[in-house]
């Protein structure tokens, strides 16, 4: 498969998780860039949300996810990759909404 082609099929399934969250999670994320960045490895993520979070604006916030991290674990199907995008997505989401990592851990994500 081409890159450009993985890369589209890629951003397809983020967009697909993005669609899956509640609307009013949603509305939360049009205020935040959702990025995709090959630089998981280097930083052993999935994922990662920088920012100081929703009641907070002093900084710009962003949601990375990271493609090659997750292709190199779940990529061998496109159903599990799926549904680590969208989990991924929804775990620095929580990060967005002020949950440490173990509240999100008790989040189930």
């Amino acid at each position: 498969m081409a890159d450009a082609e993985a890369q589209d099929q890629f951003e397809a399934l983020l967009v697909d998780a993005i669609d899956a969250l509640p609307e009013e999670f949603q509305r939360v994320l049009e205020k935040v860039a959702v990025v995709i960045s090959d630089d998981g490895a280097e930083v052993h993520a999935y994922g990662q949300y920088y920012g100081d979070g929703v009641a907070r604006e002093r900084y710009e916030d962003r949601i990375v996810i990271y493609r090659d991290t997750l292709e190199r674990d779940f990529g061998h199907s496109r159903e599990l990759l799926a549904r680590q995008v969208e989990r991924t997505l929804r775990h620095e989401l929580a990060h967005h909404l002020g949950w440490n990592e173990r509240g999100v851990g008790d989040l189930g994500l």
